[in-house]
């Protein structure tokens, strides 16, 4: 087998907004492994909201979430790894988007906390199928309060405003923490030097392949440190412009079954 391992984005990559999965492409993964091959998804959603999605594909073994900063195990949903962000890191990022009016939502014990609900945390919800925290106070506040290391911050707004949040952002915290878009309305924030593309190599290390045996598949920008890891990088076509620019192969869009077409294409 060619390719041993595939790790792949979830959203926009192998699901549309449905977030159904066909049968033939659970198949077609099924198939890969059963020749000795590894599945594994590597996402911005919390572990709570991709497990579920992993259990019904029979799937076992490591799933990657928040960027690369945690990685746990399917079947009993423990932590392996952890990267948090410096309770004074986010509470610089805090002040600064409270100052703006942003609104933003932190992550705590795998599960998202607002301050209260309002559109945008009812829209996540609906997206990821998970109930809140709700502190009822300033997530400043809170974080100074109990001196949260959050495991991500992320905000939501409305696409046309992303670009120039995000390159504000960065600007000014870009060389502390790793800021960047998951969908048109997203920002997330995780700690500087933990990415798609470092948690790949790492499990490469883990299971003791080059980085030559490894495909990696996605979508959107937090996916570029993914296809600039050194495995084989393919982009729906269906991706940010930037990250087909620097992929390697275009597979078909999230809604025509990419991950079975790569299966059939590159591992047999």
């Amino acid at each position: 087998m060619k390719y041993k391992l595939i790790v792949s984005d979830f959203d926009d990559t192998i699901v549309d907004d449905s977030q159904y999965i066909s049968e033939s492409t659970i198949n077609a993964i099924r198939d890969y492994e059963q020749r000795g091959g590894k599945f594994v998804f590597c996402t911005g959603r919390m572990i709570s909201a991709i497990i579920p999605h992993a259990r019904k594909m029979g799937l076992k073994g490591d799933i990657i979430g928040y960027q690369g900063a945690v990685v746990a195990d399917i079947e009993s949903g423990a932590f392996l790894i952890e990267h948090a962000i410096p309770n004074d890191k986010a509470i610089d990022v805090a002040e600064y988007l409270e100052a703006k009016g942003l609104y933003y939502q932190l992550y705590q014990n795998d599960t998202f906390v607002i301050e209260k609900e309002n559109d945008y945390s009812n829209l996540y919800r609906k997206f990821t199928f998970k109930e809140p925290i709700v502190v009822g106070e300033s997530l400043l506040s809170y974080m100074k309060r109990i001196k949260l290391s959050p495991t991500k911050i992320l905000l939501i707004n409305e696409p046309e405003n992303i670009p120039c949040i995000l390159e504000e952002l960065q600007s000014i915290f870009g060389d502390r923490l790793l800021i960047n878009s998951s969908k048109r309305f997203i920002i997330e924030i995780v700690p500087l030097g933990i990415n798609k593309g470092s948690a790949v190599r790492d499990l490469a290390e883990k299971y003791n392949l080059s980085l030559d045996d490894v495909i990696v598949v996605g979508d959107g920008l937090n996916d570029i440190p993914m296809l600039s890891c050194g495995a084989y990088g393919i982009a729906v076509e269906n991706a940010n412009p930037k990250l087909k620019e620097i992929a390697k192969a275009i597979a078909p869009p999230c809604t025509k079954e990419p991950i079975k077409w790569i299966i059939e294409n590159y591992t047999f």
